[in-house]
């Protein structure tokens, strides 16, 4: 099995933060996690993430080299967790408190949504092809189902705000 095109990090990446769990600093089919297991959760992170950011509205998979670096980043720092997880240790361990009233599948999508919500605008501004804004779709209805004009429950006047047209001289 290999990674798959939209996804971010290498197994490399992994294995330079836990090479306590590698055969000389290599994951293979007798480590914990092996091999396989590492290459599926850099593929299932991803994917999580790509939800994300496909509901931001980024094209996937990111492509341009800041952005996609810094998405790798998270990728290769949760891929991490679970593998101290899948050896007893860290956040994602059986029993910890990170794990108390949720799944490791459900952080790791909490952290993804975290994370790009602080960080859109920068991935964007980094040059992420971004096909439309958050707000796109955004309506407001003007008639009840009925076909009646709605009004404004709050109105300017209610509130003692006179509307002052100052380029009137």
């Amino acid at each position: 099995m290999s990674i798959a095109d939209n996804s971010y990090g290498t197994v490399a990446d992994v294995e330079a933060l836990v090479g306590r769990y590698t055969n000389e600093g290599k994951f293979d089919g007798s480590t914990r996690p092996t091999l396989l297991q590492v290459e599926a959760w850099i593929d299932g992170v991803s994917s999580l993430v790509n939800v994300i950011l496909a509901e931001a509205g980024f094209a996937i998979p990111v492509l341009q080299s800041d952005a996609a670096n810094a998405i790798a980043r998270f990728v290769v720092d949760e891929v991490a967790q679970l593998c101290h997880g899948a050896n007893g240790a860290g956040s994602y361990a059986p029993g910890s408190e990170t794990l108390r009233n949720t799944t490791a599948n459900r952080q790791i999508l909490h952290n993804a949504e975290v994370f790009l919500a602080g960080h859109a605008a920068g991935l964007e501004h980094l040059g992420a092809t971004r096909s439309r804004a958050m707000t796109d779709g955004l309506t407001c209805r003007t008639e009840d189902d009925a076909g009646d004009e709605i009004h404004p429950v709050f109105q300017r006047k209610m509130m003692g705000n006179q509307i002052v047209d100052w380029d009137v001289d």
